[in-house]
């Protein structure tokens, strides 16, 4: 089988970027070495940037529909026990200001629920979609990669990404490095199920950190009700996650919840490791590495997952560019150079977060409870930059703006490599964000007439208060790109705005001049 885009990964990552790639016209082949999506409920909450892209798909009703509700879900909890009456409850709900930096919010929806959702939506389209097919060898030469399918079957393909999880087959077989953290903790995941409603009524919360002289460990909501997620936290002198029974797991959970006689069904145990790794590369010829395949990470903050679909949403459409032919093989080398920054931040801030927590839920003497130390992400979630060298971007000499923490504060501007920044349009129904398309855009100011001479690409004017928000005047533009990050803009018109926006995309999409 030929196809332009082999997908190797059916998880998240995989699964938007088949739904990326259909949107922009790009056929594509996901294999997936497992009969199914997940059934266990790893990833949970979906960033803002998560909700955009998601928005963008068309599934933001569809995950909102099927996860937690945002009221019940976005706090966090930290206390000696679940039920302990001494406790602190942080809150993580739009206030106005936050609430104007998106169309959308941060939600919660468990793994296993939200990929048969994406599966449903990659199915539907032009993509293909292969569970329990596995790939175990990898040939690639100038014109293609060649895969080779458990059973013998071949696949012939102009590109791959991989997006085959932290243990990566596709990253070993290329020879790719990690370099970081590889073991920061040792960890043992009980799914069970329990009646906690009652005890949690008061206290409903997305994370619920425990700690006390026993154990540290967290609850985490699948479905703030019967269905729940522990994660002890391996400790040799309190207790350790090695040999235990599904019995033993019960008792482990009584014990953290405060309730001697709580009724409980273990459903699962999962070992796992915590660590904070970034791939030495990202790209290797025709093979691109995206999600855990690329920074493997601590769940701590939420970075993993929504991390790895930014990936997907950077790559699909510059593959789709070049297999289209209105971009040049160069554009590819930005995914390198505009996401592998942004995963090492994004590892880099996990990593404290975890360390942090276990800080924290040390047990210190006259302390009750762990001392909360979380942070805001917005800076980091919305406000990162594409903007170093080899970024597909046309830098216009303005710096960033100054903030006082890169992770917590986002300031929204239109600066290119970062991304649009968001505005009501029409009264409130639509975003700015929902005038990017597949392919780039131009949003214009007011007087911006002169520019739909610029037929190579869709023009949209805004009004003045947008243009002041985008940093135009009123003749001014600013050029999208399909992952709704600048890529250009020009404060006012130009002499020739046909040539000045020609010679922009050029440089953009790393084409021959005069194209």
């Amino acid at each position: 089988m030929d196809v332009p885009v082999l997908i190797v990964g059916g998880g998240p990552v995989g699964l938007c970027a088949s739904i990326a790639l259909s949107r922009c016209g790009v056929p594509s082949l996901l294999v997936e070495r497992h009969p199914d999506t997940s059934d266990f409920p790893k990833g949970r909450a979906l960033s803002i940037r998560t909700m955009e892209v998601l928005r963008r798909y068309g599934l933001e009703e569809r995950v909102l529909a099927a996860g937690v509700p945002r009221e019940e879900s976005l706090h966090f909890f930290f206390g000696t026990s679940l039920t302990a009456p001494d406790h602190t409850r942080n809150g993580n709900l739009p206030d106005p200001e936050r609430a104007a930096f998106s169309p959308t919010f941060t939600a919660v929806c468990s793994q296993d629920v939200l990929e048969p959702l994406l599966r449903r939506r990659a199915e539907s389209v032009i993509g293909l979609v292969r569970f329990g097919q596995e790939v175990i060898g990898l040939e690639q030469d100038a014109d293609g990669v060649t895969a080779r399918l458990r059973g013998g079957a071949t696949i012939r393909a102009a590109y791959v990404i991989a997006a085959d999880g932290a243990g990566s087959f596709v990253r070993d077989a290329l020879g790719i490095g990690l370099s970081g953290d590889a073991v920061l903790s040792r960890n043992l995941n009980i799914l069970f199920e329990a009646d906690l409603r009652p005890h949690v009524a008061d206290r409903l919360s997305l994370i619920y950190t425990i700690a006390n002289p026993a154990l540290t460990g967290v609850f985490m909501t699948v479905d703030n009700d019967r269905r729940w997620l522990f994660n002890l936290v391996h400790d040799p002198a309190r207790r350790a996650v090695d040999g235990l029974s599904a019995r033993d797991c019960a008792e482990v959970v009584r014990q953290a919840a405060g309730v001697p006689d709580l009724d409980v069904r273990v459903v699962a145990m999962r070992e796992w490791t915590a660590s904070a790794l970034l791939a030495d590369r990202y790209r290797a010829g025709r093979v691109f590495l995206a999600g855990d395949a690329a920074h493997p990470m601590t769940p701590y903050g939420g970075f993993g997952m929504n991390c790895g679909i930014q990936d997907a949403d950077n790559l699909a459409w510059k593959l789709a560019a070049v297999v289209q032919g209105w971009a040049g093989d160069g554009l590819l080398d930005s995914y390198e150079s505009e996401r592998r920054p942004v995963g090492a931040d994004s590892v880099a801030e996990s990593r404290r977060s975890l360390l942090a927590t276990l800080d924290d839920t040390a047990i210190i003497p006259g302390r009750s409870g762990p001392r909360p130390r979380g942070r805001p992400s917005d800076g980091l979630v919305l406000g990162y930059a594409y903007d170093r060298p080899g970024a597909a971007i046309v830098p216009d000499g303005t710096q960033p703006p100054a903030v006082p923490d890169l992770v917590a504060t986002y300031r929204p501007v239109a600066r290119p490599g970062h991304r649009l920044p968001h505005a009501w349009l029409d009264g409130g129904t639509t975003s700015t964000l929902d005038l990017v398309g597949t392919r780039l855009v131009l949003l214009t100011g007011p007087a911006g007439a002169s520019w739909e001479k610029a037929a190579e690409v869709a023009v949209h004017r805004v009004d003045e208060r947008v243009a002041a928000l985008l940093g135009i005047e009123d003749d001014g533009a600013v050029l999208a790109r399909p992952d709704d990050h600048v890529a250009w803009r020009c404060r006012s018109l130009p002499d020739d705005p046909v040539a000045a926006l020609g010679e922009a995309l050029d440089t953009i999409l790393s084409r021959r001049r005069g194209r």
